[in-house]
């Protein structure tokens, strides 16, 4: 694993606890391989451990990347839609993105994930998507739709791609979204 850039407080932007985790899950295997394990159920996961896919933590001004060959996670103030998102998927305007992941796939078949948050209330980011989604060259239909309390789950279906999108109110006047795009 490399760092390319390291910081001793969290970047603006980025919640300590966000990177905690990734620092933690990223130090399991020399943790485990330090304590000196004893238990059939720590050598069990000390075995798990030690076969994880090897990749680079990249901590970077103001979030940090992590690529394997599983794919690329990048979280923090200037993270970036991946490039290879398609096109067809409208990404909200003006959203900032907090998240964003992709995982090959093969034959094209690749995924995505991304979360993004808007100073927009709830039913306008609903009522956006709803038109967009549908609008999209025909593309997409809505395969289900779900109101749980604060959070607007919608699944929508194309010939291409399968989009799930979760959307809530906080109580901070921020909405966040959560978009899965599944490639076929």
């Amino acid at each position: 694993m490399m760092a390319r850039a390291m910081r001793t407080t969290a970047p603006s932007g980025l919640r300590l606890a966000s990177i905690a985790s990734v620092v933690m899950i990223a130090s399991l295997p020399a943790l485990l391989g330090s304590a000196g394990c004893k238990s059939a159920k720590d050598k069990a996961a000390a075995r798990a451990a030690s076969t994880e896919t090897p990749g680079e933590l990249q901590l970077v001004d103001g979030g940090l990347i992590l690529i394997n060959e599983a794919g690329t996670v990048a979280l923090g103030e200037n993270t970036k839609i991946p490039d290879d998102f398609p096109k067809a998927i409208p990404v909200y305007p003006g959203a900032r993105v907090n998240m964003a992941a992709h995982a090959p796939g093969g034959q094209g078949k690749g995924a995505w994930s991304l979360s993004l948050e808007t100073g927009d209330d709830q039913p306008t980011v609903v009522a956006y998507y709803a038109k967009t989604m549908g609008a999209s060259a025909g593309a997409f239909k809505k395969g289900s739709d779900l109101a749980l309390g604060d959070t607007q789950m919608t699944v929508w279906q194309g010939a291409q791609y399968d989009v799930t999108l979760m959307i809530s109110a906080s109580p901070d006047s921020q909405t966040a979204i959560t978009m899965t795009v599944a490639g076929k």
